[in-house]
């Protein structure tokens, strides 16, 4: 029973720590590349079809009180015209929310929301050569709710924790909304498949999220800026024959004085029948990552031309193992695709 008590104060102690200090980091995605308007706003760019997203992490499992992670996001494109389709793709306008929950009762909670817009400047007739950039403008809400809560002050040395004491720390806490603006850009390079090429494609990106360093202390009296948090993402994806592909990817996310380091592979195998006459595609994806001195994450996931799912699972290497008893982080993704051809370009 001691051990239990210690161990969720000492959870909710980091947890308050990385609410009122300014080193505290944003929320982390396993299957970033597909929550494409948080890794990098240019990616809404890339998307030829009105696509909504749900996205839901949850971290932490064998405690009382898991950490957890939601987004949403709908990203739809914009041609010259219909009769450009697919060329012509100017770029596209995004929209995502997302929420962050931890503590026992929820007491610790981040919700924010952004609008998206993305440029894409083709550099060639065939899109061969694709650059496109995206800016983000959000709005972040950081709050503590207090309820619940058990402080230093409310320890009599007599009784114990005396819920009647009114701990001073809690009255100078406060929900605090500020403005943020993120922004990124993309390339990529998808040449005509002629059965023979071994390179499939290449893409490399970079976003600056927080640009404006807003103020995120929940102490009126406070200013603690929000660090800016730099992404440097890419990939190659090599052809196995007409219908395997591998790829190659990795992921660096800085951070103050954190840096993440992300790097793992996809093997992805097209599928084909035929319905009325007419293919049907759909793919089939297994990869392995990992992220440096945190964790081993294994992925799957299945994609059609009108909607995907997949699933993610993370094993904890660093010392928190030891606490967690094995049990790790899942993570799952729902998609569709409001289009009825073959799925999309893959960038993994």
């Amino acid at each position: 029973m001691v051990g239990k008590w210690l161990r969720t104060g000492i959870v909710c102690l980091l947890l308050l720590f990385s609410f009122l200090n300014s080193s505290g980091q944003d929320a982390v995605f396993s299957q970033f590349f597909n929550s494409t308007l948080y890794l990098n706003p240019a990616l809404a760019g890339i998307e030829k079809d009105v696509t909504i997203n749900f996205s839901h992490r949850s971290q932490w499992n064998n405690l009382q009180f898991p950490y957890t992670t939601s987004q949403f996001s709908a990203i739809i494109p914009y041609y010259k015209s219909k009769h450009t389709k697919p060329l012509g793709h100017i770029g596209a306008l995004g929209i995502s929310v997302y929420n962050d929950l931890a503590g026992e009762n929820n007491n610790f909670k981040t919700t924010g929301a952004n609008i998206t817009g993305a440029y894409n400047l083709p550099l060639d007739k065939r899109y061969v050569n694709l650059i496109t950039f995206g800016l983000q403008v959000g709005a972040i809400n950081k709050r503590i709710d207090p309820d619940g809560l058990e402080w230093g002050e409310q320890y009599n040395p007599f009784v114990g924790f005396d819920a009647s004491i009114s701990p001073s720390e809690a009255s100078a806490l406060q929900g605090r909304t500020f403005l943020d603006f993120n922004a990124g850009a993309f390339y990529w390079w998808t040449p005509i498949q002629d059965g023979k090429r071994l390179l499939n494609s290449a893409n490399s990106g970079l976003s600056v999220s927080h640009l404006n360093n807003p103020n995120e202390s929940l102490l009126e009296s406070e200013n603690e800026p929000l660090p800016l948090l730099w992404k440097y993402h890419g990939g190659l994806v090599f052809n196995l024959s007409s219908k395997a592909t591998a790829s190659i990817n990795y992921l660096i996310a800085h951070q103050d004085e954190t840096t993440q380091n992300n790097i793992g592979s996809y093997l992805s195998y097209k599928l084909t029948t035929f319905s009325d006459g007419k293919a049907k595609y759909a793919i089939a994806r297994l990869g392995g990552w990992y992220r440096v001195n945190d964790s081993f994450i294994l992925l799957t996931e299945f994609e059609t031309a009108l909607f995907k799912v997949a699933f993610s699972y993370d094993w904890n290497t660093s010392s928190l193992r030891y606490n967690d008893r094995g049990i790790g982080t899942y993570e799952i993704n729902l998609a569709y695709r409001f289009a009825n051809h073959a799925p999309a370009k893959s960038r993994y």
